[in-house]
């Protein structure tokens, strides 16, 4: 029988399932054994941050330069915000006076922000949340039969 690694102190879990929950929203969740709760809020962040992006243009919602203080909600959003950055920055600028016709007005502008920007601050709660319930996961327990294996030197 193949002998599992052993399970990480919770001095390295918490931090790890925080982290990977700030790179893919819900990584953490399913890094802790809580696949359903994961995918659900990779689902609904990754849709919600990519249905802003899509109503106002990758180069137009996520713009540092633009509008940094809501990028400061965006950047929570980890992985997402990353991404779109690399993406706004392959597309090259359009030539001097058409810069106006790449670029979202009103009410798409507005919403596309926002969207993205909620985005940011949800993960934030579900941080939280994941490094609480990472704290709260009990350790793996290891089999009677298992320990007396490893105290005999065996697998």
């Amino acid at each position: 029988m193949p002998s599992s690694p052993p399970p990480l102190s919770p001095s390295i879990r918490v931090p790890l399932a925080g982290l990977l929950t700030w790179i893919l929203p819900g990584a953490g969740h399913i890094y802790i054994g809580e696949r359903a709760r994961g995918i659900i809020l990779m689902a609904t962040i990754a849709v919600t941050f990519w249905t802003g992006v899509a109503i106002g243009g990758v180069k137009n919602t996520v713009n540092m330069d633009e509008r940094w203080l809501w990028f400061l909600g965006q950047i929570c959003a980890g992985g997402h915000t990353l991404t779109a950055m690399a993406i706004g920055n392959a597309i090259p600028d359009p030539p001097i006076g058409q810069e106006a016709t790449r670029k979202a007005f009103g009410r798409e502008e507005e919403i596309s922000v926002v969207y993205t920007a909620i985005c940011g601050m949800l993960n934030i709660l579900i941080v939280f949340d994941v490094l609480v319930r990472a704290e709260k996961t009990p350790m793996p327990a290891v089999s009677r039969s298992a320990r007396g294996a490893r105290k005999a030197g065996g697998p």
